[in-house]
């Protein structure tokens, strides 16, 4: 006997570009989109935050002030930069290594009490200082 296959079509309402079908989940925008659901129910926002890195910093540096986003639980922070001459690209929180040393190192992280990010950069040879970075949020409301 052979295979047969049925295809049918859902109606997907208004909600196909943002309404949390999986038609959704990979946008990345300026722009507040629905991308999913977390164990709790919750409904998980996505927003793409561009933003430039400074020169190294010794301590904690803000990147953006997110507190009107309301985040209730951060599920996913990351992100990408790119070298100042477009050699090299790094996806943030992780360090790029060369078997002469470190020339650059991100860790970001949201503090709850004031909704800011922030970030310690290590920036040995200056080609990251000032690029462009972009910062994923993924979260759920309050």
């Amino acid at each position: 006997m052979e295979n047969r296959f049925c295809l049918q079509m859902v109606s997907c309402g208004d909600g196909c570009c943002g309404g949390g079908s999986s038609a959704t989940e990979n946008v990345y925008s300026t722009e507040e989109t629905v991308c999913g659901k977390w164990i709790d129910g919750k409904t998980i926002y996505r927003k793409v935050i561009v933003g430039k890195l400074a020169k190294d910093s010794v301590g904690s540096t803000a990147f953006a002030n997110v507190s009107d986003l309301a985040i209730d639980c951060l599920v996913n922070l990351y992100g990408n930069t790119k070298e100042n001459n477009n050699v090299v690209q790094l996806t943030l929180q992780t360090s790029y290594n060369l078997p002469d040393g470190i020339n650059g190192a991100i860790n970001m992280y949201y503090d709850n009490i004031n909704g800011i990010i922030y970030y310690c950069f290590l920036n040995n040879n200056g080609s990251y200082s000032g690029s462009v970075a972009n910062v994923i949020l993924e979260y759920t409301k309050k």
